[in-house]
């Protein structure tokens, strides 16, 4: 299996301000100056994009990536 399997979103089980947190084809920054912080950026790289679909395992990466998110979502509500 590829090294990227799985890390299609960046790891969100901890927010960094003012850092790119990068997967192989999103990308998050969170500015954050004093009390507030600014509205997230999300950028996406439609190259890494295109080659993750000619992969052979794309559907079952994508599908992981999917899960793994959630449950980062899920673990930051606790």
């Amino acid at each position: 299996m590829r090294e990227c399997f799985g890390k299609i979103y960046p790891d969100l089980s901890r927010v960094q301000y003012n850092t790119e947190m990068a997967g192989k084809v999103f990308r998050l920054r969170i500015n954050s100056f004093g009390l507030m912080h600014q509205a997230p950026q999300l950028e996406a790289d439609l190259e890494e994009w295109a080659d993750c679909q000619t992969c052979d395992v794309f559907r079952s990466c994508f599908d992981f990536s999917n899960a793994r998110l959630a449950m980062q979502q899920t673990a930051s509500r606790l």
